[in-house]
C-alpha cells in the first residue's frame, strides 16, 4: 500500500464536503493495527470512514451501508472504488444487498456488476457488513490483491456482543491474584496500549506483567517472561488463557518444543497438546517465546484471522545485549506484538504476588489516562486515580519509542503531546517549585522528554530561556564542578546514579572521571 498520506489524497480527490443521509445512524470506527488510517473524522473525532490494507489488497469500511448507495457521495465513492482495484479495468462486484451501488458505478463508466459471490476475477467487491458466510471468501479476496469496500453500523449487534470486561473475567475465574513470587525470574513490565488490550496482572504501581486483547477475529496473552508458562501457581490461569485463545473450537492447541514443560500443566487440567518447532497450519492456540523476526506476518495474520498466541517474553537481557537500542522498536517479540497493542518494555518486575482486575473498578491504561490527562488539563481542574499520573509519564516516554512514521495509530500521540506541550508550555522545575510524579506537571514534564527523544523539535514549546534561568539553581555555572557519586550497589541488579546536573539545550560541557 502507498503511504496513508497518499493514499488519503487519491480517496479525497476532489472531494469538498461530506453530504450524508442524516437518517442514517453510523458507528463510530475503532482503528486497529499499523495500517489503518482515518479519511472522514466528525466534529466529535470520531471516525465515520477508514482505509487499510491487508495482504496484498486495499480495504475502506464505511461506518453504515446507506452511505454505500448515496448518491450524494458519488466523488467519493468512485474515488474508493479506483483506489481499491490494484487491476485496472477489473469488473466491479457488488453484493446484491447493494444493488443501487451498481447503478451509481455503471452510471460513471465503471464495469459494475451484481454478483452474490466474491470471486478471483473481480478487482473489487462491494458489500454490507452483515454477511457472515462470506468472511473466509473475502479474507482470502483481499490476500491475493482484491480490493474491499464495507459499509455498516454495530451499534445494534454489540448489544448483543462480545465485551472485553467479559473476556477478563473469563481470563481471570476463579483467580484472585497472579502469584510468581517463587518462580526465580524478573519478569519484564509490559505496556498496555491498544484499544482492544487490556492488563490482567498488576503490581502496587501499575506495573503490568500479563495482559491480553483481540486482534482481528483472534486473540492475544502476553507475560512478560517465559518462565511464567512453568510457574504451578500459574495453571488455574494457563488453563482459562488457553480455554479463551480457543474461543470454544476446542481446536489443536500447539506448544513450541522450548516450551513443553507447558504442555504438561496444561494435561493436568484436560487440555490435549501438541508440541512444535513451530505454527502449524491446523493450530487453534500457539504457545511460544519469539527469539527472531522470521514469521512475524505469518503470526499476525495468524491472530488476525482467527487464531489465538499465547506468547512469553522479557526484552531486558535483550536490551542489555544490544544498547542504544529501542526493544519497543526492535526487539523481535514488539515486531510481532506492537500491532496488537502490547509491547515488552525493559523495565522489569519484582517477582511476588500480582493483584488482578476487579468488576466495577477502573484499571489503570496509558490510552485512557491520557485522554483523561488531556481534559485535565484543558478545564484546569479534576484528577485521575492515585498513581495513575505518576505512569503516564514513563508509559508515554515508552510508546514513544515505538517507530510511528507514516503509522496514524502512533502519530496521532505525537500530534496529541505536542498540541499539549504547544498549548500549556513545558513547566519549570526549581527548588522553590518543584514537581512530584504523580501530578500533571510532572507527567507533562516526563511526556515532553520522552517526545524529544522521539525526534520531535520542541524548541518553540519549551519556556523561555530566561524564564529557565530564573531561579540561581538553574543558571550555568561558569567554574568548573565537582561532583561526588556514590557508586555503591547494595543490590544485585544494575542501578543508575543521577548526578542533578542539567546541560542547557545547545550547550557543550567537557567531563572527566
Amino acid at each position: 500500500m502507498a503511504t496513508p498520506s497518499a493514499a488519503f489524497e487519491a480517496l479525497m480527490n476532489g472531494v469538498t464536503s461530506w453530504d450524508v443521509p442524516e437518517d442514517a445512524v453510523p458507528c463510530e470506527l475503532l482503528l486497529i493495527g499499523e495500517a489503518s488510517f482515518p479519511v472522514m473524522v466528525n466534529d466529535m473525532g470520531q471516525v465515520l470512514i477508514a482505509a487499510s490494507s491487508y495482504g496484498r489488497g486495499l480495504l475502506v469500511v464505511m461506518s453504515h451501508e446507506d452511505y454505500l448507495v448515496e448518491a450524494q457521495l458519488t466523488p467519493f465513492l468512485l474515488n474508493a472504488v479506483g483506489w481499491l482495484c490494484s487491476s485496472p479495468g477489473a469488473p466491479i462486484g457488488v453484493h446484491p444487498s447493494l444493488a443501487p451501488l451498481a447503478k451509481i458505478l455503471e452510471g460513471s463508466g465503471m464495469d459494475a456488476k451484481v454478483e452474490p459471490e466474491v470471486k478471483d476475477s473481480l478487482g473489487v467487491y462491494c458489500i454490507d457488513a452483515y454477511n457472515e458466510t462470506m468472511t473466509e471468501k473475502l479474507v482470502k479476496f483481499m490476500k491475493r490483491g482484491g480490493g474491499l469496500l464495507i459499509g455498516g453500523q454495530a451499534w445494534d449487534w454489540a448489544n448483543q456482543g462480545d465485551d472485553l470486561s467479559e473476556d477478563r473475567e473469563e481470563l481471570l475465574h476463579g483467580i484472585s491474584e497472579l502469584d510468581i513470587s517463587n518462580s526465580d525470574c524478573f519478569p519484564s513490565q509490559l505496556l498496555v496500549h491498544g484499544a482492544l488490550a487490556f492488563p490482567l496482572g498488576l503490581d502496587s504501581y501499575h506495573g503490568c506483567v500479563i495482559a491480553a486483547a483481540r486482534y482481528g477475529r483472534g486473540r492475544v496473552v502476553v507475560t512478560g517472561h517465559k518462565v511464567l508458562f512453568t510457574v504451578g501457581k500459574l495453571g488455574p490461569f494457563l488453563l482459562n488463557a488457553v480455554r479463551w485463545l480457543d474461543g470454544g473450537r476446542r481446536g489443536k492447541i500447539v506448544v513450541q518444543t522450548e516450551l513443553r514443560t507447558l504442555s504438561g500443566l496444561l494435561a493436568v487440567g484436560g487440555i490435549d497438546t501438541s508440541i512444535e518447532p513451530n505454527l502449524t497450519s491446523d493450530a487453534s492456540v500457539y504457545c511460544f517465546e519469539p527469539v527472531s523476526e522470521v514469521g512475524v506476518k505469518e503470526l499476525q495474520e495468524f491472530v488476525a484471522e482467527g487464531g489465538g498466541l499465547f506468547v512469553g517474553a522479557q526484552a531486558w537481557w535483550w536490551a542489555f545485549k544490544n544498547p542504544g537500542v529501542s526493544p519497543l522498536a526492535r526487539f523481535p517479540g514488539n515486531l510481532l506484538l506492537n500491532p496488537f497493542g502490547i509491547s515488552i518494555t525493559s523495565q522489569s518486575l519484582n517477582p511476588g504476588p500480582f493483584r488482578t482486575p476487579k468488576a466495577g473498578i477502573r484499571t489503570y491504561h496509558f490510552r485512557s489516562t491520557l485522554a483523561e490527562f488531556q481534559v485535565i488539563m484543558g478545564r484546569k481542574r479534576g484528577n485521575v486515580e492515585k498513581g495513575w499520573l505518576a505512569k503516564l509519564g514513563p508509559d508515554g516516554a515508552a510508546f514513544l519509542q515505538i517507530p510511528a512514521e507514516e503509522i496514524p495509530a502512533y502519530m496521532s500521540v505525537h500530534r496529541l503531546l505536542r498540541k499539549l506541550l504547544s498549548r500549556y508550555r513545558l513547566p519549570v522545575a526549581t527548588r522553590e517549585n518543584p514537581v512530584i510524579n504523580d501530578c500533571c506537571r510532572g507527567a507533562m514534564l516526563s511526556l515532553a522528554t520522552g517526545l524529544a527523544h522521539s525526534g520531535s523539535d520542541l524548541s518553540l514549546l519549551v519556556p523561555e530561556i530566561e524564564d529557565m534561568y530564573s531561579s540561581p539553581y538553574l543558571r550555568p555555572s561558569e567554574s568548573p564542578i565537582t561532583v561526588e557519586v556514590n557508586c555503591t550497589n547494595p543490590g544485585t541488579r544494575y542501578c543508575w546514579m543521577s548526578t542533578g546536573l542539567y546541560i542547557p539545550g545547545a550547550n557543550y560541557r567537557s567531563l572527566t572521571a
